[in-house]
């Protein structure tokens, strides 16, 4: 299943960015609750809030959740959605399929 692509859609037909990541990978989150609210943790891009509770509903360990953090950050130079927005080397759409795709592989790991 192409989790990117679904969550591209998801949030280009008008999902925020963390819907559109939470229920992009609901066939593989058995333990689905609901999206987190895009910068309700300290400004985080909603994107990264739905992958750190995706993986913490699908059991992982909270060494799994900082692995997401650092690769996101390694990649994109921040979690907080601010200054992903504001340095506007990458669009929203960019974020939300790559935390797709990395949510996905690390549940598969």
């Amino acid at each position: 299943m192409n989790y990117e692509k679904i969550a591209r859609s998801n949030h280009r037909n008008g999902m925020n960015c963390a819907a559109a990541v939470y229920n992009a990978l609901t066939e593989i989150n058995t333990n689905k609750t609901t999206p987190p609210m895009p910068r309700s943790e300290g400004g985080k891009c909603g994107t990264v809030l739905a992958a750190e509770k995706i993986l913490r509903e699908m059991g992982k360990a909270q060494e799994t959740v900082d692995d997401f953090d650092k690769e996101f950050i390694q990649r994109f130079g921040s979690l907080k959605c601010a200054e992903l927005r504001g340095a506007q080397r990458n669009m929203c759409n960019d974020y939300v399929g790559a935390a797709a795709t990395l949510v996905s592989a690390m549940i598969d790991a």
